[in-house]
């Protein structure tokens, strides 16, 4: 049998960490808690400064530092992000909030803000793990991981589909790139993880994720018996309150999963209170066990 991971879903919202040169070469003698609590030391006007775009500001740092928090104390194995500012973002939150625990894969190519998928896999933990940009006319680059060793044989997509902004709100563009995920994904041995920025739980889902929904694929907390009414990992305050489930682990049905859930808090009862959080959106996690190579 096929040894579990620990895997986790998780929209960061806007979450861009660049760090001036400067900075790296005052504290590259140190470990990676001094460098951090020298980030942590620096006035707010300064650290913002490190980042000089007015559409992607760096993200307020006891934010990241509950992200991180929340990797940390649940020793994800791999760890997918939304709504990450590229390649340096990743680097340096993992060097400065992970201690260099993990492997950072993302490519930055699709999204016309700025923002991207991106994954931590523990490092150690997948020696022969391949991470590649699928082709599509997606909003976001589409990640795949191929896991190999360590992983079995298992492959893990990361998403993140167009959201339900725009002109017909991002229906048609929407309905197009579930299209072309779904005839990329394969039905073995596979998740697919991310923000599908809309309803599949089944007999309450949007119709533009039909063909998705056709795949031999079962959402994670469906399996483990949460009843739709209690899965939530978003939260938005318009005109009113509207918490949905957006975010979703995807198995193919010969994966076991042994345990899943969302990470929540303290459930904001107005906007205010939203914006304190780390982010909108909820930690969803698995933990699973990939079929057998020799099963599949």
């Amino acid at each position: 049998m096929a040894e579990p991971l620990h895997i986790a879903s998780f929209n960061a919202e806007n979450f861009s960490l660049l760090i001036d040169e400067a900075f790296w070469d005052s504290v590259d003698e140190g470990s990676w808690e001094d460098a951090r609590d020298a980030l942590e030391a620096l006035g707010d006007a300064e650290y913002r400064a490190m980042n000089t775009s007015i559409f992607n500001p760096n993200k307020d740092r006891d934010k990241i530092e509950a992200i991180a928090n929340i990797i940390l104390d649940n020793d994800f194995d791999l760890v997918c992000l939304c709504e990450v500012g590229g390649m340096e973002t990743l680097a340096n939150f993992n060097r400065l909030y992970l201690g260099d625990r993990y492997d950072c894969h993302l490519h930055e190519e699709n999204s016309r803000r700025g923002i991207f998928v991106g994954a931590l896999a523990r490092r150690g933990r997948f020696p022969g793990l391949r991470a590649r940009s699928m082709p599509g006319a997606f909003s976001r680059n589409l990640l795949r991981l191929d896991l190999g060793s360590g992983g079995g044989d298992l492959e893990v997509f990361s998403v993140h589909l167009k959201s339900q902004h725009g002109d017909d709100r991002g229906l048609s563009r929407r309905i197009e790139e579930v299209g072309i995920l779904s005839s990329l994904v394969r039905s073995e041995n596979c998740v697919v993880l991310g923000d599908f920025n809309g309803i599949l739980i089944r007999g309450e889902a949007q119709f533009e994720y039909e063909a998705f929904l056709a795949l031999p694929f079962t959402d994670v907390l469906e399996t483990i018996g949460i009843p739709p009414e209690a899965r939530r990992t978003h939260y938005h305050f318009g005109p009113r309150a509207n918490f949905a489930q957006l975010d979703y682990i995807f198995c193919s049905a010969d994966i076991e999963v042994l345990e899943a859930g969302v990470i929540e808090g303290e459930i904001p009862i107005n906007r205010e209170q939203r914006n304190r959080l780390p982010s909108d959106h909820l930690f969803i996690t698995a933990t699973i066990v990939p079929a057998s190579p020799t099963s599949s």
